[in-house]
């Protein structure tokens, strides 16, 4: 449907085993290098370019709780992990607590590596009262990612636009792109302005966002619309010929739907969607 201006890489479907280490800051017996060992072990392979990370046991202090986990990895190249921040949640899938934790001391962690670290958790990270907290409970942790997006964007207006658009129509434009929601990264977005109905058919007009840090080129644009019934009315795909947005811009487009090709008689448009199909 579009594409950024870079080649797209499609996802690998193979996974790999990782190989467990320990720092050399632990001193382990063997019994308990044994039990991570047998922990690894029951862990899927990795799909390339993956961190991850598995809560191994839970113990429960006089006002936390003590958390150890496995963190792998299945990168190219040593991973330093600098700061993250763990979210970890009971059986339920109930948030219990959150905490973010610097990781200079665990070190940089080698391709196709895993090793065991322990994470305290104080009061402070609590979702939940100290009571709801049960030592050696089943629990889930993960990362939690903060999601970059674009929240400010310039309206882009080619020279037919400018000239068929009035001032203020313009600033109608700009305003309703300050008003849409940030976007996150390396995204196409399409959000309705307007529909016209006329005799031969009904023409809409599309606000293209693009929060990828190059252009996003559009060649062909398959949309469906529909009326106030949530019915289909007509779908069609639009050849934009090389539809160019720019990076961290809005841009405005035109679209008519031939009558001809209605799926339903006399529409109601007083309220509308129009969406995305695949081809």
């Amino acid at each position: 449907m579009f594409k950024p201006n870079k080649a797209s890489q499609s996802k690998a479907s193979n996974t790999s085993k990782t190989m467990l280490e320990f720092s050399d800051l632990w001193n382990l017996n063997e019994q308990e290098r044994y039990a991570f060992e047998v922990a690894h072990n029951k862990l899927k392979g990795l799909i390339p370019n993956q961190l991850s990370i598995h809560g191994v046991k839970l113990h429960k202090t006089n006002d936390g709780f003590i958390l150890t986990a496995i963190i792998r990895q299945s990168l190219q190249k040593n991973l330093a992990l600098g700061d993250i921040r763990l979210i970890v949640r009971d059986t339920a899938g109930k948030e219990i607590a959150k905490k973010e934790f610097n990781m200079e001391y665990f070190g940089e962690l080698g391709p196709l590596r895993a090793r065991p670290w322990m994470f305290e958790f104080d009061p402070e990270s609590l979702f939940v009262p100290h009571d709801e907290i049960v030592d050696q409970m089943e629990f889930e942790v993960v990362f939690e990612y903060e999601q970059k997006s674009v929240s400010e964007f310039t309206l882009q207006l080619d020279e037919k636009s400018s000239k068929e658009l009035t001032d203020v129509q313009k600033e109608s434009l700009k305003k309703m792109l300050d008003s849409l929601g940030p976007l996150a990264v390396n995204d196409v977005s399409f959000s309705a302005v307007s529909l016209v109905e006329q005799d031969s058919g009904v023409t809409i007009k599309l606000l293209i966002r693009n929060s990828f840090d190059k252009v996003a080129t559009i060649n062909n644009l398959p949309l469906q619309l529909s009326d106030a019934t949530e019915n289909v009315v007509v779908q069609h795909d639009f050849q934009l010929e090389k539809f160019d947005v720019h990076a961290s811009h809005g841009r405005l487009v035109s679209l008519f739907f031939p009558k001809k090709l209605f799926k339903k008689a006399n529409p109601d448009w007083s309220k509308w969607n129009v969406k995305t199909v695949s081809n």
